[in-house]
């Protein structure tokens, strides 16, 4: 049960007109609240919609929530953002929005259920089951209808072939004739816009920056098809699953203004790896490490992931890749920011390059130039995790400038998140385990 509490600034009006005129409050949503006792209160009275309210009282709405999904604890889903009225996931690729006749248990609603089993799953946004990237839920009906039509999304799409510069294409689209699922351009389809803007390309793939004036089902996979530009992995509308074995469509970025708070709010997802992948330089492919190994054989570790010069990028690993297992955004970012302050002031400290997220949640890259013996990386790694698991004061640094888009911290789960890490390396972790090939043979 959820409590919508407004104040009256007006100096006399129905309290109809000013729930839906000033506050935004859904007509459906008012009828659904009359109808229940104690749905509408005003300065703790029951309260009717053609009541006249006046300044400085206090209207309370009651919701309640009727509609609950299957819970599915053991699902981990990152979380983007959070406040009091909404939620923003990063759902991974792979994973449903809604529950279907094949995906009964293992969908963003049946998490949003575990977190929530109080709450109606009411996302603003879907993504196909293989499109990555953010997804927004309302956690109340009244956040739902205010948000609706209201959040401004920017996709990533790695597409086959060199497309131009910028470009709009504006085809309408139908459903194709005989098929549910597929979407056609077709004269007698919908209007469906479609912006986008090439970031960068190689000999294979062009990624586009996206921005949709419609939102049309499967619209950015047509319309690119459509253009002569496949989606890299989507074999649906004529891609090629040669690099990636799903359609390389990742919601990046999303804008929208809080409900109740009207702050503006931007949250946003790093481009996932598989889609990474398809745009590493050609010169230094043979350096990576990921093309040659199978992650799945790997658990919790540290590993040498690249060299490139001077330079060498160990992949801290916290839980177990493909595990469908993540450290939390404030978790991680937590760690990260603790980590770099401890390495900044370390022995090795000017020789360390970079510390940050490899975008899969499951650890960060820690990059050092090679004047740092691996002992010496091992033991940097090893003597931050136990500042980190020690620390219980402060966090140094915490400006929007440092932090970003990445503002909140969880210092308790941080704590808890090194754990498995560090204890392995206190158990002696040897300059050969940071091989791939080392553990690839076990």
């Amino acid at each position: 049960m959820q409590k919508l509490t407004f104040t009256v600034d007006v100096d006399s009006a129905l309290l109809k007109n000013f729930l839906r005129g000033r506050e935004g409050v859904s007509r459906r949503l008012l009828t659904a609240l009359k109808r229940r006792e104690g749905g509408i209160t005003c300065n703790g009275k029951p309260a009717r919609t053609v009541d006249t309210v006046r300044r400085g009282d206090v209207i309370v709405l009651t919701l309640e929530d009727d509609k609950q999904l299957e819970a599915n604890p053991s699902l981990s889903v990152p979380i983007a953002y959070e406040s009091g009225d909404i939620i923003v996931f990063d759902k991974p690729s792979g994973m449903p929005v809604h529950p279907s006749i094949k995906h009964q248990g293992d969908t963003l609603g049946n998490f949003f259920a575990a977190l929530y089993p109080d709450l109606t799953f009411r996302p603003v946004n879907r993504l196909d089951r293989d499109t990555s990237g953010l997804c927004i839920v309302a956690k109340n009906a009244h956040a739902a209808n205010l948000l609706q039509g209201k959040c401004r999304k920017v996709y990533y799409a790695a597409v086959h072939g060199t497309t131009d510069e910028i470009g709009t294409i504006d085809a309408p689209i139908a459903r194709q004739q005989e098929s549910i699922i597929l979407r056609c351009v077709r004269a007698d389809g919908q209007p469906s816009v479609t912006h986008y803007k090439r970031l960068k390309h190689n000999r294979k793939y062009s990624l586009a920056e996206v921005r949709l004036e419609t939102g049309r089902t499967h619209q950015i996979r047509v319309h690119f098809a459509h253009i002569g530009h496949s989606l890299a992995g989507d074999d649906m509308y004529g891609g090629s699953r040669d690099d990636i074995s799903r359609q390389a469509l990742h919601c990046g970025s999303l804008n929208f203004t809080e409900p109740l708070t009207n702050k503006t709010i931007t949250v946003n997802s790093p481009l996932p790896d598989d889609m990474a992948e398809l745009f590493r330089e050609e010169k230094t492919m043979d350096k990576i490490a990921s093309f040659q190994v199978d992650h799945t054989k790997f658990s919790v570790g540290m590993y040498i992931s690249r060299i490139d010069g001077d330079i060498i990028t160990y992949d801290v690993r916290m839980v177990k890749p493909n595990s469908g297992t993540y450290v939390s955004n404030p978790s991680l970012h937590t760690i990260e920011h603790l980590f770099a302050t401890y390495a900044r002031n370390s022995a090795v400290g000017k020789d360390v390059v970079y510390v940050g997220p490899m975008g899969c949640r499951t650890g960060f890259y820690l990059l050092t130039r090679d004047s740092v013996s691996r002992e010496d990386a091992i033991k940097l790694v090893r003597d931050s995790f136990r500042f980190i698991a020690d620390f219980d004061s402060e966090i140094p640094g915490c400006s929007a400038v440092e932090c970003g888009n990445y503002l909140e911290h969880d210092l308790d789960s941080a704590r808890k998140d090194v754990l498995p890490l560090l204890s392995i390396l206190e158990k002696g972790y040897t300059p050969e385990m940071l091989e791939y090939s080392y553990h690839y043979s076990k």
